[in-house]
């Protein structure tokens, strides 16, 4: 049986990863209150001024009463977008260079909070390799590097989709496939030769510190850029290898017989992935079973409304069980 098993941030936050409600106040945590952060300051700068009377931010109490990281973005792609200011103090020039804050305390606080050893995804992962059935696929739509991990720790490789077809990832010996298609820490982009460079360890949150470079695999070039998809409405897959890595993922879809959803509340903001999804499932006429694994009630609903009653539904947490 073909099993394509698709991870969302829940999976994650098992682990201890924060979800999006939450980055926020975390990475004030970590870079305001315990290790002061300059980098970070126009990220406070913007949310003392989002108001029209300014407040001061002095503890991550202060924070409760905004929106999350998801809903900030959206407000700065969408001025972007536009070509507008959000305010005297946020022109669109400064707006460019939060957009680039807020994509950084997204690498900086996932490096700090997840811990090096991921006992469910890698229990889980070791379940499905040595359970026999064919080689699995994994799509992920995390950052972190937890699922990539867990498969090295089985002997096995992740093949991210960079190049060639899905079958040629079936086939290609101590690989598995593991499609990330909203980018990695692992991964950086070269701008000079559009190529993706793949490293065994987090490297994002480095290419953000001043005079620190990350060499390209490819071409030598010393000015790599993260590939962090971020979280918003607008999203640009403007990177020459991801579209690869969706048509890898859409074919996996489309030839499986079984699609489980770990962790991924499938919320309407996330259009793209919805869309592909279904497109996958209609390519090819046949029957599949549908698994929901989410403690969200309302997100198990929406699962019935896109794929309809058929879904096999267990609410509750990841817990790194076979399912």
């Amino acid at each position: 049986m073909k099993t394509v098993y698709v991870f969302g941030a829940g999976a994650s936050a098992a682990e201890g990863a924060p979800v999006l409600r939450d980055f926020i106040k975390i990475a004030y945590q970590f870079f305001k209150e315990e290790d002061y952060n300059a980098e970070l300051d126009i990220v406070w700068e913007f949310l003392e001024n989002f108001y029209d009377t300014k407040m001061d931010l002095s503890c991550v109490e202060d924070l409760k009463i905004f929106p999350g990281l998801e809903e900030i973005f959206n407000i700065v792609d969408w001025s972007l977008l536009q070509n507008q200011a959000f305010s005297i103090r946020f022109p669109r020039p400064r707006l460019h260079e939060l957009k680039t804050a807020l994509v950084k305390l997204i690498s900086m606080t996932l490096d700090k909070s997840l811990p090096s050893y991921n006992g469910r995804h890698q229990s889980f992962v070791s379940g499905v390799v040595r359970g026999g059935e064919e080689v699995p696929t994994f799509i992920s739509l995390n950052y972190d590097i937890v699922l990539d991990n867990a498969i090295r720790a089985t002997g096995y490789l992740p093949e991210y989709g960079f190049y060639g077809s899905h079958r040629d990832h079936l086939d290609c010996g101590r690989g598995i496939p593991l499609y990330k298609l909203h980018g990695s820490l692992n991964w950086s982009y070269c701008p000079l030769c559009g190529e993706i460079s793949e490293h065994n360890e987090k490297v994002a949150h480095l290419l953000f510190k001043d005079k620190l470079t990350i060499t390209c695999l490819n071409c030598g070039s010393d000015h790599s850029q993260a590939i962090i998809i971020a979280p918003t409405l607008y999203k640009s897959y403007d990177f020459n290898r991801l579209q690869n890595i969706w048509d890898c993922a859409a074919t996996s879809i489309a030839l499986c017989d079984r699609l489980v959803f770990i962790g991924y509340s499938l919320a309407p903001a996330d259009t793209s992935i919805i869309a592909t999804v279904k497109r996958a499932l209609n390519m090819v006429n046949k029957r599949r079973e549908i698994v929901v694994i989410n403690p969200s009630e309302k997100a198990c609903q929406r699962y019935q409304q896109i794929f309809g009653a058929g879904c096999r539904i267990q609410c509750h947490k990841f817990t790194g069980e076979l399912i």
